[in-house]
């Protein structure tokens, strides 16, 4: 058998989640999306999670309820036959129906709301979105435990792929050859976002110049794909002696993430992917060193803006042209894309133990992106480096 999520993280979750409806005068919260699903139960069990604000819980299953009873810690499990009855049943476990329930309304499909609504027509449904994702933006020890992990996959495959990585390998084989070794290694092979309509697989892989492409998905780095459909991680462009091969890649150990990029170049990288190069190690260490516990990430930001147009070289910086997007990093735990943000308009103080991967890059015309990209755990005195592998550029 597996690991599982053991019964301390989830009391620890629920006893949050509980003193944030306290906060909020809500009585109850209403879970569904398969994140938090996972996150409360420590299951991805197709069901309904409903905790109050006194820490009372119930868990409604509809596929698998024999895998939920074999999975989750929780203690009240029960199959899901229909909503019709949920509100009368939630009476007999809690005693009362909840007046007021919060819900994900950032993740929650339109004919879900309405039909949760008509199943809790004598409640009153808010969206509880926000507090959701503050909750879990702050990491437990376990999970960094995993996020270490998960990190550890991406330390051994930047190192395994120094002996794959050639001149003539295209981008599909690099994006084949690097999916079956994290996979060995433990890999999940699922990636998770939470926003609408954004998908990602393992990586974003690109040879030279397709780096600088436009492309739909919020980051930095293009790509050319193999179709219209699907434009990520990688296409058919092969690698070339002078041009730097990015490689962002997404360890994922127990269901977290771990955020990564490294450059790889074959033959002698010219003075101005060096410079390129380094400059962005530069900034990430900046960063990295005001990760620190009160610190605001909008602050942040703003100051690596300044600084790097300071030092003549904002352009291009965070993607090419009409491609860049205005962070320099992003949460990372369940989902890629988690509070915090380093942005200029995130600005909830950070706290200790949130996991963000910071990722300056630079895109040049006709060579392609450099840059790096780690994960840190915000401290009191800075960001910790999780991935233990050199930023530096990987000359083959």
């Amino acid at each position: 058998m597996y690991r599982l999520v053991p019964e301390s993280e989830l009391k620890l979750r629920m006893k949050k989640l509980s003193e944030k409806l306290k906060e909020n005068n809500v009585d109850a919260c209403l879970i569904a999306g398969i994140s938090n699903i996972y996150y409360y139960t420590g299951t991805i069990q197709n069901g309904i999670f409903i905790l109050t604000a006194d820490n009372k819980h119930a868990f409604f299953v509809k596929k698998s309820y024999d895998r939920a009873k074999l999975e989750s810690k929780l203690e009240n499990i029960f199959p899901l036959t229909s909503l019709k009855n949920i509100a009368n049943e939630l009476k007999n476990i809690f005693g009362f129906i909840p007046e007021t329930i919060g819900f994900e309304g950032d993740v929650l499909p339109f004919a879900l709301y309405k039909r949760y609504s008509k199943a809790f027509s004598e409640s009153k449904l808010i969206d509880f979105s926000l507090p959701l994702r503050i909750i879990r933006s702050v990491k437990s020890y376990w999970e960094i435990e995993n996020i270490k992990k998960a990190g550890e996959q991406l330390s051994k495959l930047f190192e395994h792929m120094k002996g794959f990585i050639k001149e003539g390998v295209s981008e599909l084989e690099i994006a084949a050859e690097s999916e079956r070794f994290v996979r060995l290694s433990g890999h999940q092979g699922i990636i998770r976002m939470r926003t609408f309509n954004a998908e990602l697989f393992y990586s974003v892989i690109c040879a030279g110049e397709t780096a600088n492409l436009p492309t739909n998905f919020d980051g930095p780095s293009g790509s050319e794909g193999l179709y219209p459909s699907a434009i990520h991680p990688a296409g058919r462009k092969k690698v070339e002696r002078g041009k730097p091969v990015l490689f962002d890649f997404m360890g994922a150990y127990m269901g977290y993430l771990c955020d990564s990029t490294r450059i790889y170049h074959i033959g002698k990288p010219s003075k101005e992917i060096e410079y390129a190069h380094n400059k962005c190690i530069e900034i990430q260490n900046f960063i990295a060193e005001n990760l620190k516990a009160g610190a605001i990430p909008s602050e942040i930001y703003r100051k690596a803006v300044e600084k790097a147009k300071r030092e003549n070289f904002y352009q291009n910086l965070m993607g090419f042209k009409s491609n860049q997007v205005k962070f320099f990093g992003h949460g990372v735990g369940l989902e890629v894309d988690e509070f915090p943000v380093i942005t200029d308009r995130f600005d909830f103080p950070l706290e200790e133990n949130m996991a963000v991967a910071v990722e300056p890059k630079k895109y040049l015309e006709n060579i392609g992106g450099v840059g790096v990209e780690n994960t840190f755990i915000v401290s009191k005195n800075g960001g910790e480096k999780v991935i233990d592998y050199p930023d530096d550029l990987i000359v083959i």
